[in-house]
């Protein structure tokens, strides 16, 4: 079978506005736990990524609106009445994946390595910072690089 190099869709859609603003939320909750990793113990750090990862598995395997993070977002923009930008939820999907996987490592890894949780916290926050501010996704990037086989014909 040939493998298809275009983005998939779901069919369903997830607001743009609420995710960037989701991503500066996530932004600030990674550069905590870099900064609690890199300064103090394991406790606050190791709580605030497992609390991220939750919310992250959330928005990638339920509806985003059981995410605390989206909901608070969807408040901050009407608060601002921001506009609504529908957007595709798959790519989206599968950033959250990545999200609760760097978040849930960095969770365990601050009990073992505090400067590699700082550097993970890093990554994640540096992806959150892109999303909030510039509107790059980096998950929604690579997934739609990646190769995907066309159905039978």
């Amino acid at each position: 079978m040939p493998i298809d190099f275009s983005c998939p869709i779901s069919g369903t859609q997830r607001d743009n506005t609420t995710a960037r603003i989701v991503a500066g939320l996530t932004f600030l909750a990674a550069v905590a736990v870099g900064a609690l990793a890199w300064l103090g113990g394991p406790l606050a750090p190791s709580l605030i990524s497992a609390l991220l990862a939750a919310d992250f598995a959330l928005r990638a395997f339920a509806e985003p609106k059981y995410s605390p993070l989206a909901t608070l977002a969807r408040g901050i923009g009407s608060a601002f009445d921001a506009p609504r930008r529908p957007v595709d939820a798959a790519p989206k999907v599968f950033a959250a994946r990545i999200g609760l996987a760097l978040a849930a490592v960095t969770a365990a890894v601050v009990w073992i390595s505090p400067p590699t949780a700082t550097a993970l916290a890093a990554v994640l926050a540096v992806c959150a910072l892109l999303e909030s501010a510039f509107g790059f996704c980096l998950g929604c990037w690579v997934y739609a690089r990646l190769p995907r086989r066309r159905p039978a014909s």
